[in-house]
């Protein structure tokens, strides 16, 4: 049986507008177990990194979000911690890496002061052993020359340093679990690739839970074991890597798999996109979210919000529809 890190139960974030508060993550619920990597994809504007967020608790709680739910990191729900007691879990039990690694680094610190913080502030750990560990996590992420790395700032460092600099900043207090917000958008495609399998290395050598948020499939079939599909705030679909790429249930998700450009050499054949946008939240539509731009929507989607519930061993889907559509093949001929 493997050991939960993370569960977040019905957390439902809600952020205050001139309409009253609303609803950018209604009741997610998810687990992210040792040794794993649980993939959260979905467009941009699906909740993905306000998910993330919530569960750091990022947010002004006092002026801007409230939360609702619970997030519990090894059994102790984060939502009951005083805001400033967040400050001893950041980094120590979970942490996180952004999507862009310059505006995230202080641009006036040298790389060893960045790193040797959290050391610090968590482990109390004298200047000279801090700055030590800071040159093994400059090691273990694969910098070159890490010595003359280490009294640099972040912009004598190119893209890719900057985001192993962010890894072990994030590393450095040997956390349960960690977060990767779109880790590789700022990256070249080679770049990327070395990031990917630096997490995936770091993931088995640390025997820690990853939660990789990303909007790029290929990367998730390369590196997740199971996957979080999201849509408008909601999880839309739920189920292990194998079994998603190979029979999704919902029609969100397979619409996705579509979109993914196929090297068959047809240049004839135009590329898939699900028809619409993500509506606004204060533009939520009743019933199923996605029935406004599924192909499969009948009245009864239109009408009622659909449960999440198993479609297979394994495998769950928001769908009236999830036991009918059974093929990729489906949508794309819808």
């Amino acid at each position: 049986m493997q050991e939960k890190i993370l569960e977040v139960r019905n957390l439902t974030t809600s952020f205050r507008s001139d309409r009253g508060y609303l609803k950018a993550i209604d009741g997610v619920s998810f687990s992210v177990y040792k040794g794993e990597i649980l993939g959260i994809v979905g467009e941009s504007g699906c909740g993905k990194s306000v998910t993330s967020q919530s569960i750091m608790r990022l947010y002004d709680e006092k002026y801007t979000a409230r939360y609702q739910g619970g997030v519990y990191l090894d059994g102790q729900n984060l939502f009951d911690l005083p805001y400033k007691g967040m400050q001893h879990i950041r980094g120590a039990k979970v942490s996180m890496i952004f999507q862009d690694a310059l505006s995230s680094l202080n641009p006036v610190l040298r790389v060893s002061d960045q790193i040797m913080e959290p050391l610090r502030f968590h482990q109390q750990l004298s200047r000279k052993d801090a700055r030590d560990r800071a040159l093994e996590m400059l090691r273990l992420v694969g910098i070159p020359a890490p010595e003359k790395r280490l009294d640099q700032y972040p912009h004598e460092l190119s893209g890719g340093m900057r985001q192993r600099v962010m890894i072990a900043i994030a590393l450095a207090c040997r956390p349960s679990l960690l977060i990767a917000d779109e880790p590789t958008t700022a990256l070249d495609v080679t770049i990327q690739a070395q990031i990917m399998d630096l997490i995936v290395q770091l993931n088995h050598q640390l025997n820690m839970g990853v939660m990789l948020i990303t909007h790029d499939l290929a990367v998730v079939a390369q590196t997740c074991t199971r996957v979080v599909v999201m849509y408008l705030g909601q999880i839309v679909e739920e189920a292990d890597v194998l079994r998603l790429f190979d029979h999704p249930a919902h029609p969100y998700t397979i619409g996705l798999m579509n979109s993914i450009p196929k090297m068959d050499g047809d240049r004839s054949k135009r590329l898939y996109m699900i028809e619409g946008m993500v509506p606004l939240l204060n533009q939520i539509p009743t019933g199923c979210r996605f029935a406004p731009r599924c192909p499969f929507a009948t009245d009864q989607c239109r009408r009622e919000m659909p449960e999440l519930r198993e479609v297979a061993p394994g495998q769950k889907a928001r769908c009236w529809r999830a036991g009918e559509i059974s093929t990729k093949e489906d949508a794309a001929r819808a």
